[in-house]
């Protein structure tokens, strides 16, 4: 048997072997680092979503940055909707459906400034979007985090970008913003016409579990399989030259 891995073609598939293996494993172990995550994300959705709301500022300033251990945490922010810089979030589907999110900043009595995610238009961008209340109002929302490094994915020209990078937007408004966004729960008074509701944040575990063990299992089936395969070669030449000589007996 061991005379079969001096082989180049032994050698080759034990290489070969060795490497799929490996990559299974690693595999794996990228899926169970998901998992952990994914269990850590649902811990805070679970203690903060169901949170009473409190005032922004018992949380977070203008000047901090919003961390995840705040995320989804309830808040209420009293204001004035700055109508003049509404805009479109796009390429994010609610139900499937295809849609923009309608993000209006909120002007607070302080002067910080506060985007909100008013809700969901379904449609394409150039949708019409009802107008916010106008006046003053005090809103109920979900805390979220700036969704920071990617840039804007659009133009605040337009009115039209795909994240809520908050930096990238204050380097171009100008205004003292919250380093974070809010997605709306409810506002009083309300709008004339409501948008549709934004989805509760989910606490499923996810496939990522499920992904490791498959990993796993692929890597053990692999090795033994080789194992297999190492076994029965190692027995053939025995039983193939033990063939020829019952011939020539037979002959004989």
């Amino acid at each position: 048997m061991l005379r079969l891995f001096l082989t180049r073609r032994w050698l080759v598939r034990l290489l070969a072997g060795i490497i799929l293996a490996t990559a299974c494993v690693l595999l794996g172990l990228w899926q169970l680092d998901r998992n952990e995550q994914r269990a850590a994300r649902n811990a805070v959705v679970e203690a903060n979503a169901g949170a009473d709301p409190v005032a922004i500022d018992q949380l977070v300033t203008p000047d901090d940055p919003v961390d995840d251990d705040l995320r989804w945490r309830p808040v209420t922010v009293r204001g004035t909707y700055d109508r003049e810089n509404q805009l479109r979030l796009r390429l994010r589907p609610v139900g499937g459906d295809r849609g923009v999110h309608v993000v209006v900043p909120l002007v607070t009595p302080e002067g910080s400034v506060l985007l909100v995610d008013r809700g969901f238009v379904p449609g394409t961008d150039d949708v019409t979007i009802p107008p916010p209340p106008s006046g003053e109002v005090t809103i109920t929302g979900r805390l979220r985090p700036s969704e920071h490094g990617r840039g804007l994915g659009g133009s605040l020209s337009d009115g039209t970008i795909r994240y809520l990078d908050i930096a990238a937007i204050a380097a171009q408004w100008d205004l003292p913003l919250y380093h974070g966004w809010v997605a709306l729960l409810h506002e009083d008074p309300p709008a004339a016409e409501s948008l549709t509701p934004l989805p509760e944040p989910t606490t499923e575990p996810g496939p990522h579990l499920s992904y490791a063990v498959q990993w796993f299992l692929f890597a053990i089936i692999g090795v033994g399989g080789f194992i297999v395969l190492i076994r029965a070669e190692s027995n053939a030449p025995a039983g193939r030259s033990a063939e020829p000589t019952q011939l020539q007996r037979n002959d004989t």
